[in-house]
């Protein structure tokens, strides 16, 4: 064997280093939701290890079994942020040419968690709350509305823009997905957007303001990272509101897109209706509301005693 290759193996490599190779290639593929797991597991991994570094090749089950432990024991985190870290230290093993990936001989099955929905009577006590018109946290709850109405990812709504909306449709390519969709606008929803008219009235101005406290970003990553942090902002917000309106949910920005969903099915809308109203490339994507159709068939048949 060459022994030159032999020392250029990957499997030698520090793990550590192979991480900052995968942040830098994040990076420059703007993909700051991924970045920002891919930081944390490695710093979560160097703290498990007593800042000690480690060969990819040296990594054992034994070890990676430990890690789950303090991941679940130590720092506190759910079974499916434990699993999502492990896949993201196992995908580095991979990259470094593993062929016994430790990671492989671990359950990382993913638990199936609820998808939580507002109902209509707790969206309107939402919406009856007296906020001051122009607060941050009434614009929350616009945007929040929005998305309960059209489905739209809160990172789609934050980037829209006047140019987008016609008075009628919202026209869009889906950040996420790349793809692109045609929202017919509600009523309800036309009349909030119009409070935002008389505010940001240029075609290129951001239809809901929260965008406007960061620099203008050109690059992804620097695009991506602006959207996480007014999400969070908006999901402060709405924890506020759910308590001032008597819900006694975890409320957030996502449970916008299920509240549309849900409430289309509950209509007598199809999965397959739904699924180019939320813009999903397959509908098996779709399907995980398929158990709320079926909740909904067995409603209807107790009604008839």
């Amino acid at each position: 064997m060459d022994i030159i290759k032999l020392f250029k193996n990957p499997g030698r490599e520090n793990i550590f280093d192979l991480g900052e190779k995968r942040l830098q290639k994040l990076k420059a593929e703007g993909r700051y939701s991924c970045y920002r797991n891919t930081r944390a597991t490695l710093r979560k991994f160097s703290c498990y290890l007593g800042g000690k570094q480690v060969a990819a090749n040296r990594v054992t089950p034994e070890m990676m079994r430990g890690f789950q432990t303090f991941l679940l024991e130590k720092i506190g985190n759910s079974h499916n942020t434990m699993v999502e870290n492990v896949k993201i230290l196992a995908s580095l093993l991979e990259e470094a040419g593993i062929k016994d990936n430790p990671c492989h001989h671990l359950s990382l099955t993913r638990e199936q968690t609820r998808r939580n929905y507002l109902l209509e009577d707790e969206i309107e006590r939402m919406m009856a709350l007296r906020l001051r018109r122009e607060s941050e946290m009434a614009a929350a709850r616009d945007i929040f509305f929005v998305e309960c109405r059209t489905g739209l990812r809160v990172s789609d709504l934050l980037q829209l823009r006047w140019c987008d909306y016609d008075g009628s449709y919202i026209r869009i390519r889906m950040q996420k997905t790349h793809k692109e969709v045609e929202i017919p606008v509600a009523t309800a929803v036309a009349q909030v957007l119009a409070r935002y008219r008389t505010i940001f009235s240029h075609e290129q101005d951001h239809v809901f303001p929260f965008l406007q406290d960061f620099q203008p970003a050109t690059d992804g990553f620097s695009v991506s990272r602006s959207l996480v942090y007014a999400t969070s902002r908006i999901n402060l917000q709405l924890k506020k509101m759910a308590v001032r309106a008597g819900i006694n949910k975890s409320l957030s920005t996502h449970m916008g897109r299920h509240t549309f969903a849900t409430m289309l099915l509950d209509k007598g809308a199809t999965i397959y209706e739904i699924k180019e109203l939320l813009g999903h490339q397959d509908v098996k994507v779709t399907q995980v509301y398929a158990h709320l159709q079926e909740r909904r068939k067995r409603e209807l048949v107790e009604r008839l005693g």
